[in-house]
């Protein structure tokens, strides 16, 4: 017995002393303390950060803002309200996983700390676009303290010429004041020059991403950054989701919900902004608003109809609406986080303001149609020497002088081709060519009718497509955007735009979904209507909502439509 146990103890020695042999070594984290520079000022500014371990890992710094989005619904990336989702809606969150990056981040007020492992580490910032992405490799050392400045250079200062980037459909609840300085870093990090933080209805709900105040006392400006709030209500997949800007209060209007007219002649009065979401979607998907512009079009309260969103374009609804004759400005935004975007201004617009800013000129800017939409390129755009938004008066058969060029950093982006648009069709491209940082070009034009000329661009984006594995057929396949607003060329003693084939073409057009929107409400179709539309995955229109609108919407299409025989050339 005794030898079997002195055996066991020395065997139990033996183990003991080869664990303490063999035992890895854990080393001492290291601290990176992180500085981000605007070279321009000198000052440290918030900015979005990605910093790679030597582990592989993406690490988040502990003092990281907090950011915020507000969807109320269980899964923001769903696209479908959930009722059943928790009434805690605002969500306070410090990691960003980007999908186009395929890595974790975070926003930095411009100072920040990590614990990292030893070794080589990899540190990236962005700020908007029009700043070149700061990179640098550290060595963390175990145990110890390392701090890296990383400066921001400008490829492009637009506010200096007096374009500033807004992102006009942001979901970031503000139920109180106190969180304007929060979320103003957040849209500072992102340099989101003027953010629309979009309070979200639907019938039954109009609190989804609640704002604490509407009209100027829910403005918040730093310097140049301006926090507004706004409306993406009324709602509905069958009409459209519509947004408003600018309102002096918020405007819910539960018995009538359907009546679009009534909510913009009020807002408009107040001297805000209507328009359409979602217009890049596809015709005949569940957010096409072509339905919804037909029947409120012909009371001329649509200023802007947002283009550009979740990666892709659409322009043929704004085409029309401007050879039908109206004066409509195109903007972007990204529906954040709603659409499963995880970064506020992807997708953004540029609004030319006079002078210093100010959300009343910058609405102002925005109803002149001084705006144009991009993921990053820029774009100077002239017919005479007159600017986006302006107008050309001229006699028929004059030639006028185009002018554009689109300007964009060739580490971001590439774009390939930039084109000229005359009356919603392309009459001239303009490649990239010996790798150039911008497209340019010059040429005269005959006009012999009142006419629009825009320019366009498409691209890749480089930065976000540099993946081992690309992201291929996928909603998130990163691509470049680009589309200036109109200028308008005139012809003195000449018809008016909306007045020529095309505009009778286009009427004919919205006839039919007028007639089409008709059919589906009527008496046996509207009960089938009513009960998709009540399902809480879908509109949440109580079925007592559609039919008690019924009517009332009925006499809105016959009044459009009556509109539209006008144009076509079949008045009755």
């Amino acid at each position: 017995m005794t030898s079997l146990l002195s055996t066991r103890s020395l065997t139990l020695s033996c183990l003991v002393l080869i664990g303490s042999v063999w035992a890895p070594t854990v080393q001492a984290e290291g601290t990176l303390t992180l500085t981000i520079v605007d070279a321009a000022s000198g000052q440290a500014v918030p900015a979005r950060v990605e910093v790679r371990g030597s582990d592989g890992a993406y690490h988040v710094a502990h003092d990281a803002l907090r950011y915020a989005g507000d969807c109320g619904m269980s899964d923001p990336g769903s696209g479908f309200v959930d009722e059943a989702a928790s009434l805690a809606r605002f969500s306070d969150r410090l990691a960003i996983e980007n999908p186009y990056t395929r890595s974790t981040q975070f926003y930095s007020g411009g100072t920040s700390s990590l614990r990292l492992p030893p070794g080589p580490a990899t540190i990236t910032v962005y700020r908007g676009p029009e700043y070149k992405v700061g990179k640098a490799e550290v060595k963390i050392r175990e145990g110890d303290s390392t701090h890296r400045e990383i400066t921001l250079t400008r490829w492009v200062d637009m506010p200096r010429t007096g374009w500033f980037s807004a992102d006009d459909h942001l979901h970031i609840a503000r139920p109180t004041p106190e969180m304007n300085a929060q979320v103003s870093r957040m849209m500072q990090a992102e340099d989101i020059h003027v953010a629309n933080l979009l309070q979200m209805g639907k019938v039954s709900d109009f609190t989804i991403a609640e704002q604490y105040a509407h009209g100027p006392r829910g403005h918040y400006q730093e310097g140049q950054y301006i926090l507004a709030a706004g409306q993406e209500n009324p709602r509905t997949h069958f009409l459209g989701h519509t947004i408003t800007l600018g309102a002096a209060r918020s405007h819910h209007d539960p018995a009538r919900y359907l009546i679009y007219r009534l909510i913009w002649e009020k807002t408009a009065r107040e001297g805000a902004l209507n328009g359409f979401a979602h217009v890049a979607w596809p015709h005949g998907s569940l957010l096409d608003p072509g339905s919804g512009m037909a029947v409120v079009a012909p009371h001329d309260l649509l200023h802007f109809v947002e283009v550009l969103q979740f990666d892709r374009s659409s322009y043929q609804h704004w085409y029309d609406l401007l050879n039908l004759g109206f004066r409509v400005a195109p903007t972007a935004g990204t529906d954040y986080p709603c659409g499963g975007q995880v970064v506020p201004g992807h997708e953004r617009f540029y609004t030319r303001v006079d002078g210093a800013l100010t959300y009343a000129k910058w609405l102002q800017g925005v109803r002149e149609g001084r705006t144009f939409v991009t993921t990053g390129p820029v774009v100077d755009f002239k017919v005479d020497g007159q600017d986006i938004g302006d107008e050309v008066a001229v006699d028929a058969g004059a030639t006028v002088t185009i002018t554009g060029t689109v300007t964009f950093d060739p580490e971001r982006e590439h774009v390939a081709f930039l084109e000229l648009i005359e009356n919603g069709e392309a009459t001239n491209r303009f490649s990239r060519v010996d790798g150039s940082a911008s497209i340019a070009f010059t040429l005269r034009r005959r006009v012999d009718e009142s006419s629009w000329f825009a320019v366009r661009g498409y691209g890749v984006r480089i930065e976000e497509n540099s993946f081992a594995e690309p992201i291929l057929f996928s909603a998130l396949q990163p691509t470049t955007h680009l589309h200036s607003a109109a200028i308008y060329v005139t012809v003195r003693n000449g018809s008016p735009l909306g007045h020529g084939l095309p505009a009778r073409r286009i009427a004919k057009a919205y006839l039919a979904r007028l007639e089409d929107l008709e059919s589906q409400l009527s008496g046996t179709n509207a009960e089938f209507l009513a009960a998709s539309l009540e399902a809480p995955n879908f509109d949440a229109v109580p079925r007592a909502t559609l039919l008690d609108n019924r009517a009332a919407l009925l006499q809105e299409i016959e009044t459009a439509k009556t509109f539209f025989k006008s144009i076509a050339g079949e008045a009755d």
